[in-house]
């Protein structure tokens, strides 16, 4: 799903709209005042902007508003996305499985519910995701539960969630399948909020999907289909000190950027995409240039790669190939050629603004002498196969890759596939015309090194989540202590170890960390991108 999410998102950018710096006012009206209408754009109508299904980039953009779980993600002054309390005043554990988490008090449902939240309620909610009836995308998230599978889903809806227990009103305790020292980062997803289950049973699924009730300090006030949404200031949000500034969020939405792009230029709009070609013409842009439009990149939890197939005879034997493969991608040559400069090169696989990202792990930097120099160590290397799903900007990216493998005595034979036969094709490995070079990319689902490493490249993971088939013992073991381990520092450093020895391995080549490029104007502040591509928008004011 999150590959998915990847290719439909592009080349050049994701689905975000910002400017401006984390939480600062961008003019000398630097005191927040109440009052106003915010006109944010999305790019495109979202699949479900409640828990049970939110999970693309509009429908997050949403939920992050109007919904609450136990913890959240804020940006602290190094740019990473940290996980901080929200509904949960505070959380132990002793042994990374088990953990207590204690409720704030006077936490209360958006009207009509206006009622308090309890413990109960998020075991109500967490066992409705669930449910294998409900069909949740996005339940996988919760797959570390005690009484779940691997997909998310109780493995006995008659027991339900074994490992969910409310002690009392304000105490949730909850046993995992195993320890997982990260256990609250994920909970700051969408899906692990807490939602009002017996008012969502008396007033019927589908009529709260269209108009969802949350504990956020926005509340759905319209969703119509394809053309735009309304959020209003939740008048009796239970957390005075961080209620929201405007009084509506206009939420308009648009299928092509273009259209997009020119009902901003119109003023219509409060930030706006920029269309695929115009980076240099709306950064150079007189508007730009006088300040009264902020341009910028914001970080994201983004990676795109060049996969390896390690079962592959050829490539999955010889280390010296894959060292001349990775040092002979001409990164920098993708990112301004094909990508207009908006994405950084990657330097490993967990992007930057992750809790615990090291710069610079990977051991071979770009290098065509050094490339050249291992091919001809060799005697010449073979021709090997690329493939990519078909799309214009990855095309691109196959052309400048493979110019410079051919530069370093590499040729490289491209070829693409529609989307679910790409899929299909790597799914099989070495059966038939089996895989050996071939793109992909991640999305993180929460800011954790875990999610990225673990599904990517741990042994029982890489088949599906990486389709490399990497396997090291000694990289599962690493992980493995990792998720158990409290101490975060600690953690950290065993989660580096683990991708440093990945990388000298090289299942896989890190070709850059995407970036959210928008542009934003002047009447707006306080408003600010975080590496997941959301917007606080209780922080947003109009000057």
């Amino acid at each position: 799903m999150v590959l998915a999410a990847v290719l439909v998102l592009g080349v050049a950018g994701l689905s975000a709209c910002a400017g401006g710096d984390p939480g600062v006012a961008t003019s000398s009206a630097a005191t927040p005042k109440p009052g106003g209408t915010y006109s944010f754009p999305v790019s495109a109508d979202p699949v479900s902007i409640e828990p049970l299904n939110a999970q693309d980039a509009p429908g997050m953009q949403v939920a992050h508003q109007v919904f609450q779980g136990l913890t959240k993600w804020s940006l602290d002054d190094g740019g990473e996305l940290v996980t901080v309390p929200s509904i949960a005043e505070k959380w132990e554990s002793t042994d990374a499985q088990t953990w207590v988490f204690h409720l704030k008090p006077g936490v209360t449902f958006q009207a009509p519910v206006s009622r308090a939240v309890t413990a109960q309620d998020f075991v109500d909610s967490w066992s409705r995701v669930t449910d294998p009836k409900n069909g949740s995308y996005v339940a996988y998230i919760l797959a570390p539960l005690l009484g779940c599978d691997d997909r998310g889903y109780q493995t006995d809806p008659a027991q339900g969630l074994t490992g969910v227990k409310a002690l009392d009103a304000s105490t949730l305790e909850v046993t995992l399948r195993y320890p997982f020292a990260d256990f609250p980062a994920a909970l700051g997803h969408p899906v692990a909020a807490v939602t009002p289950v017996d008012y969502i049973e008396q007033l019927g699924a589908k009529a709260y999907a269209k108009r969802p009730v949350g504990t956020g300090p926005y509340a759905v006030q319209s969703w119509r289909r394809g053309r735009a949404l309304r959020l209003v200031k939740n008048q009796s949000y239970w957390d005075k000190k961080n209620a929201g500034w405007v009084d509506t969020i206009e939420m308009p939405i648009f299928q092509d950027a273009e259209v997009m792009w020119s009902q901003f230029e119109k003023g219509l709009l409060d930030c706006s995409q920029v269309p695929p070609g115009q980076v240099a013409a709306v950064t150079s842009h007189p508007s730009v240039v006088a300040g009264d439009w902020t341009a910028r990149s914001w970080p994201a939890l983004a990676v795109y790669f060049i996969a390896m197939n390690m079962a592959d005879a050829t490539l999955g034997q010889d280390l010296e190939l894959r060292k001349a493969i990775s040092e002979s991608a001409d990164a920098q040559g993708v990112i301004d050629g094909v990508s207009e400069g908006v994405p950084l090169p990657a330097g490993g696989y967990v992007p930057e603004g992750t809790p615990g990202y090291k710069p610079a792990q990977n051991p071979y930097s770009y290098s065509l002498e050094g490339a050249s120099a291992i091919v001809s160590g060799m005697g010449g290397a073979p021709t090997l196969q690329y493939w990519y799903d078909t799309d214009e900007g990855h095309r691109q990216v196959a052309e400048v890759l493979g110019t410079g493998w051919q530069k370093a005595g590499i040729e490289v034979k491209l070829s693409d596939y529609e989307w679910a036969t790409f899929l299909d094709k790597l799914s099989q490995g070495n059966k038939g015309s089996g895989s050996q070079l071939f793109r992909m990319g991640w999305i993180a689902d929460y800011p954790s090194m875990d999610n990225v490493l673990y599904p990517l490249f741990q042994s029982d993971q890489s088949r599906t989540g990486s389709y490399t088939s990497y396997s090291n013992q000694g990289v599962d073991d690493l992980l493995r202590q990792a998720r158990a381990t409290l101490d975060t520092q600690q953690r950290y450093n065993l989660y580096a170890q683990a991708e440093k020895i990945i990388l000298t391995d090289m299942p896989a080549v890190p070709l850059y960390y995407y970036r959210y490029f928008r542009v934003a104007n002047e009447r707006i502040g306080g408003f600010a991108v975080d590496p997941m591509g959301l917007t606080d928008m209780w922080t947003v004011w109009v000057k």
